[in-house]
């Protein structure tokens, strides 16, 4: 027992960042953003969304469409200024399911977006007049707020045909087949930048947006550019890997990408736990989800109903602490980030009081992950000498909302 105890103790360990590694990689974080910015050789980006935080005021009813990596959400929201918003329709279904797969290189642009369509008309009720804002979750080559080209698909999607076209364009053209001349797609914008929107339009104080959903992704407002600017922070390379961080790595569609994302993101973090389950037990791990970790820690399912086979009391004990260790490590790389752009916004001034806007499974459904967020910036990362408080803002219907916000702002400058 003492064995087995020890084993996965050092492998928790092994996973455990210091404060003295959390300041390093913010230091880290904030050095690559600011190269970015500067046009520098960077592992960040610092692209442009053309887009500036709303008033609050903008109202209106809009079509939000919303493309992750997951599942595809059509929404009909309608903006009240200070009284909110409503969601008046929602339709959401996945990119792939038993009957169908619209992310396999197999599948066609014009097939995927008749797909993507479909759903828009059923959240539309039809071919009326809309603006659209389309909230897409890919890196993308971008010169207005209207449209962007998509650079490279991620997240496991392979349909060719889309890499280098205008994103909203082909909606257009999708739309048009379908008959709904009428929808007019008028913004495209990433969903971290989408669920800064949504928090700014709530009266959060915010200027950091984060997704942490399938993937990853933060953005922040540049007041310099006076715009949002989306750091594609999936491809940071400044994080500690371990030698479980590179098997998932290696056994990727591609090795090498997004290795920041391959920590974090719940598309890689059930395998990241497959791989140290794997070394733990000394067995070969059947594939299992992120979904299936919390439901191990939070008890509603056994380790023996998520694996397959019998494992000791002493066994689920360790396997359970392996899956908070990953949980949290993925919760303090948010926060040493986050501290990093905290830090070259307030450039040498002191880090003023605000929410962090997240939006994304891994906030929002794992208990305990937002306060290990905080604890990173607060505990870990800031001076001792400050007090001042960085709250994470979970932020639900981020994307669809800050779609129908950014297609408000597209229209109407208030």
């Amino acid at each position: 027992m003492a064995d087995t105890i020890k084993n996965w103790e050092s492998m928790r360990q092994a996973l455990q960042l210091s404060g003295a590694e959390l300041r390093e990689l913010a230091q880290h974080f904030r050095k690559d953003a600011e190269d970015a910015l500067a046009g520098k050789p960077s592992s960040l980006s610092a692209l442009r969304t053309y887009l500036g935080l709303p008033t609050g005021r903008e109202m209106g009813t809009f079509l939000a469409l919303d493309f992750g990596g997951t599942n595809v959400r059509a929404s009909r929201i309608r903006l009240m200024g200070e009284q909110g918003f409503v969601v008046e329709s929602k339709v959401a279904k996945p990119l792939k399911c038993a009957d169908y797969d619209y992310t396999s290189s197999s599948t066609t642009a014009e097939e995927l977006f008749d797909f993507i369509t479909a759903i828009v008309k059923e959240a539309a009720e039809g071919n009326q007049d809309y603006k659209l804002g389309f909230t897409f979750s890919f890196a993308v080559d971008q010169t207005s707020a209207k449209d962007a080209s998509l650079i490279a698909w991620s997240k496991e999607i392979a349909v060719p045909g889309v890499a280098g076209k205008p994103i909203n364009g082909l909606l257009k053209e999708a739309l048009v087949r379908a008959g709904l001349d009428r929808i007019e797609p008028v913004a495209l914008l990433n969903d971290t930048t989408a669920t800064l929107l949504s928090s700014v339009y709530q009266h959060n104080p915010s200027r950091i947006g984060i997704v942490c959903g399938t993937g990853f992704n933060m953005c922040y407002y540049e007041p310099a550019l006076q715009m949002i600017v989306n750091l594609e922070a999936a491809g940071f390379d400044g994080a500690p890997a371990t030698v479980w961080d590179r098997l998932v790595d290696e056994a990727s569609q591609q090795p090498g990408d997004h290795p920041f994302e391959k920590m974090i993101g719940g598309r890689y973090l059930s395998e990241v736990c497959r791989a140290v389950f794997g070394e733990y037990l000394k067995k070969a791990i059947p594939e299992f989800t992120t979904r299936d970790m919390n439901e191990l820690i939070s008890g509603q399912k056994t380790a023996e109903a998520i694996l397959g086979f019998a494992v000791s009391e002493e066994e689920q004990e360790g396997l359970c602490a392996l899956v908070r260790a990953v949980f949290a490590r993925a919760a303090r790389l948010i926060g040493a980030a986050s501290f990093g752009i905290l830090s070259h916004l307030a450039q040498g001034k002191g880090v003023t009081e605000q929410s962090i806007a997240i939006e994304g499974s891994l906030v929002e459904k794992i208990k305990g992950v937002p306060s290990l967020i905080e604890d990173a910036i607060c505990i870990f990362c800031m001076a001792p000498t400050e007090n001042t408080r960085i709250h994470v803002a979970p932020n639900s219907n981020g994307a669809s909302v800050g779609a129908a916000i950014a297609a408000a702002l597209s229209c109407y400058k208030l």
